[in-house]
């Protein structure tokens, strides 16, 4: 590409900003991915390029595609994503050409572009794809949707049939609102767990995840799926309804499996083992609820809170959100606690269990039937 003068700012993270959450593929703390964003408005260019670089990423930012052609320049380290304005700024090029110019560029063909654009036209979509753009975007976007994205492909081939994830790195719920984002259609594969999730132009149209199907699957999916996942993308799905868009999405279902996380990192293992400890319940039950009886009875000893949030009648965030009041307040405690409470000391002899005196002399050898003889029997007489 053509050498220009530029105007671009670089933006560094800092040191102990570096995040092993960049890419599974990249934890080196001198290993920076490098992002080249283009966006002409210069509030929403700063809000999204902070944070990138919260999450680890160099950004390399400029108001005009014109202003980091020299960037790309033989000689110049390549950015590791491209994120780019669909329509022009004034008389400059537009995304889509310059997709164009990068994918007829052995060197910058493999690069992940994104284009962005503040409102859809009806001829948008067709051209992002027939210049092979990784995604088209509407604006405005909330930057951890770019963050998301940029986490997914940024440093791999724009080509790959599947992009690999981790739920400690990228959860499942900030992954898929991402997806939700675009226009593309694909699919997201559990790898530790019975799940999958197909996605098609901003709509879940179908999900799996141990046994259940549709609503309660994605749901779920996204409470308790974890470990490593893949994303992938595909031209042509399997038919399905459009169960859930964007915009429910974003309002209803994401917030909940925030609230979700944000309970479980409060420390209560999903599968622990709790119990009712009745001494405690008898000092606050005047406090609790009328309904929390049908929590209550789950917690036997044997189930898990796993096991218990998916046979309660409420939902599994008021419920985990119910379980947690009740473990603060000691109602609910780890089984073994209770079990080890109960246990009676070795010293005490067993309830019923006869104690012997000291053995007198020649009844040694004595059976012990025979050292509780009744009147009338064979000695007696």
């Amino acid at each position: 590409m053509a050498d220009s003068p530029h105007r671009a700012t670089i933006l560094e993270p800092a040191p102990s900003s570096v995040s092993a959450d960049v890419s599974p593929r990249r934890r080196s703390t001198r290993f920076r991915p490098r992002v080249l964003l283009v966006e002409p408005d210069k509030d929403t260019r700063s809000s999204l390029a902070l944070g990138l670089v919260g999450a680890g990423f160099e950004v390399l930012a400029a108001p005009s595609i014109e202003d980091v052609l020299g960037e790309l320049g033989e000689g110049r380290p390549l950015p590791h994503l491209v994120i780019a304005p669909a329509a022009p700024n004034g008389d400059g090029l537009d995304g889509f050409t310059f997709c164009e110019r990068l994918r007829a560029d052995a060197r910058t063909e493999h690069l992940p572009v994104y284009l962005l654009s503040r409102r859809e036209e009806p001829h948008h979509r067709s051209r992002a794809e027939a210049v092979r753009a990784d995604d088209y975007l509407l604006q405005p976007l909330p930057p951890r949707v770019v963050v998301s994205l940029a986490r997914l492909k940024a440093g791999r081939s724009a080509f790959a049939p599947a992009y690999e994830a981790h739920t400690v790195r990228m959860p499942l719920a900030q992954v898929l609102h991402a997806l939700l984002c675009g226009w593309r259609s694909g699919r997201i594969e559990l790898r530790d767990n019975e799940g999958w999730l197909s996605f098609h132009e901003g709509h879940v149209v179908d999900a799996s995840f141990e046994g259940e199907r549709g609503l309660t699957a994605i749901r779920r999916m996204l409470f308790f799926g974890s470990g490593a996942y893949a994303v992938s993308f595909a031209e042509v799905l399997a038919e399905g309804k459009l169960l859930l868009n964007l915009k429910i999405y974003a309002s209803l279902l994401l917030p909940a499996a925030e609230r979700f996380a944000a309970l479980c990192a409060l420390g209560i293992p999903l599968s622990a083992r709790l119990v009712v400890d009745f001494k405690r319940l008898a000092d606050v039950l005047k406090s609790l609820p009328d309904d929390v009886g049908q929590v209550l009875r789950l917690f036997d000893g044997q189930r898990t809170v796993h096991t218990a949030l998916l046979e309660c009648h409420m939902p599994e965030v008021t419920t985990l959100e119910v379980v947690t009041c009740l473990y603060a307040q000691g109602v609910l405690v780890p089984a073994n606690l209770i079990a080890e409470r109960e246990t009676v000391p070795q010293s005490i002899p067993p309830f019923f269990e006869p104690v012997l005196s000291p053995e007198a002399p020649g009844e040694a050898d004595e059976p012990f039937s025979e050292a509780f003889e009744t009147p009338g029997s064979s000695r007696a007489a």
